[in-house]
């Protein structure tokens, strides 16, 4: 049985230095969700270093944990005030790349779906810099090998990385000035065509701020992940919902568009300050052809615009394939919505990453890491690449 992750609660730092060369004196601390004094710490500087990111926020993580994994969050803190707070979850290595098991107490560490990495509050460059060799420390002291994070297409709310930012298939951002306006402008004109034809013959758009909206969800986005062959824990459960309410009320509402009153499509939208989140959705198979997924999403931009967003981040496709049709749908709502997405990927324990990937060449593989690109072969989505679990958010119009 693999032992459980344990990682001292502080882990004091001296490294880094102001642009002066004085020394910034910041402390790492590592709060773990599984204790109650953990899980209301980490709460506590989501508040105030988190800018609203649902996806950084303890319970969200914790959630997203598999059996045996661990939700944590490295929390730095700085004399003048700055925070810089980094959530992720803990998994242990069992096998190396051919599959062979492997000697307990080797763990990696990843964010968990959608979007991740440090966030920080009035952090200095250095302040970053000096978080990074702290987290270093830690990490090679609790015999972590390395991680992956998914950083958001956001650029300004990406902080630096001192690891390899690999590039990997666009994610799609509605520019949101203008309103709607502005929006339909920016569309391809055969999807503005789809949008305005689906209004034409009477599908409506409702927004849903409560837990009112779960029950209509849950029905539309149970179809769609049905119809998607999508793995059990992709599909949202009405606890993970109410959690989610619970936690951040203010964050997420709901956007349908609906047939006859009836809701046929739905997408829920997660804010973070002025940006905003397509997390998760459906159509109904019947509604496919009629427009409302693309009404939905456009709803949903303007409902964010309106909500004090600049941007929409509608996410990219299945595949991580720049032919995606996922992908390709999202584009036709943003003809110039293409921003960077990059995953960030650092070795801490280099002679024990290369022991565990040593038995199978890599033949120029870019999985990270490569040592459970095995294993994610018979775990990943019906054609997703393995490693990169971005679950369909919605079926794609068919015109």
């Amino acid at each position: 049985m693999t032992t459980m992750f344990t990682a001292d609660t502080t882990f004091e730092s001296a490294w880094g230095a102001d642009s002066a060369g004085r020394a910034t004196g910041g402390a790492l601390r590592l709060l773990d969700h599984g204790t109650v004094e953990g899980r209301a710490a980490w709460e506590a500087v989501w508040r105030r270093a988190g800018q609203g990111e649902v996806f950084a926020h303890p319970d969200y993580c914790a959630d997203r944990a598999l059996p045996g994994e661990r939700a944590l969050c490295a929390a730095m803190e700085f004399p003048d005030g700055a925070l810089i707070i980094y959530p992720f979850l803990v998994r242990a290595i069992t096998h190396d790349a051919a599959g062979a098991p492997v000697a307990e107490g080797l763990w990696d560490i990843y964010t968990p779906l959608v979007y991740g990495g440090p966030l920080g509050h009035d952090a200095s460059g250095a302040q970053v810099e000096e978080f990074w060799c702290a987290m270093r420390a830690w990490a090679r002291h609790h015999s972590v090998v390395s991680e992956i994070i998914r950083f958001t297409p956001i650029a300004r709310h990406r902080l630096p990385y001192p690891g390899t930012l690999r590039r990997q298939a666009p994610h799609v951002v509605i520019d949101l000035e203008g309103g709607e306006e502005g929006i339909l402008a920016r569309m391809r004109k055969s999807a503005r065509r789809l949008y305005r034809r689906a209004l034409d013959a009477g599908v409506t758009v409702r927004i849903e701020n409560s837990e009112a909206g779960i029950e209509d969800f849950l029905a539309i986005h149970d179809e769609t992940m049905t119809r998607a062959g999508a793995y059990e824990r992709f599909r949202l459960r009405p606890e993970d919902l109410r959690a989610l309410h619970r936690a951040v009320p203010e964050h997420l509402f709901y956007v349908f568009a609906c047939q006859d009153g009836r809701p046929v499509a739905v997408e829920v939208v997660l804010r973070r300050g002025d940006s905003s989140h397509a997390y998760l959705g459906g159509t109904l198979t019947a509604a496919l052809r009629t427009g409302a997924t693309t009404v939905v999403s456009i709803a949903a931009a303007v409902e964010a615009q309106r909500r004090g967003s600049r941007e929409h981040v509608l996410g990219g496709g299945v595949t991580n394939t720049i032919d995606d049709s996922l992908l390709e749908f999202k584009r036709s709502l943003a003809r110039e919505g293409d921003r960077d997405y990059f995953t960030g990927e650092q070795v801490f324990l280099e002679d024990e990453y290369e022991r565990l990937c040593a038995p199978v060449p890599s033949q120029g593989s870019s999985f990270f890491p490569l040592y459970r690109a095995r294993a994610a072969v018979t775990r990943h989505l019906p054609g997703q690449e393995p490693g990169r679990p971005d679950a369909p958010a919605r079926g794609t119009d068919q015109r």
